[in-house]
């Protein structure tokens, strides 16, 4: 089996909309709203116990949410940022 040499790519909520080309809005009522894509999408780098949140979000498991198909998740990060 091929090992990865890179990190699974997280994006920031800035990447996030320029990949999707959605709004605040969209992300925000997903966070809010979607238990489900908070769940399956969102990552917290924040250390434990920390009272601030660093919110990022996993490209493989937010297309496979949206139902996006996706071959590369490392082409799909690049072309976020």
């Amino acid at each position: 089996m091929k090992q990865r040499n890179t990190p699974t790519p997280l994006i920031t909520k800035a990447e996030l909309k320029e990949w999707l080309k959605v709004s605040d809005y969209w992300v925000r009522d997903r966070m809010d709203n979607d238990p489900e894509f908070v769940a399956q999408c969102v990552v917290d780098l924040a250390p434990a116990g920390s009272s601030r949140r660093t919110i990022r979000y996993h490209v493989g498991r937010t297309a496979n949410y949206l139902g996006i198909e996706v071959e590369d998740e490392s082409e799909l990060a690049a072309a976020a940022a």
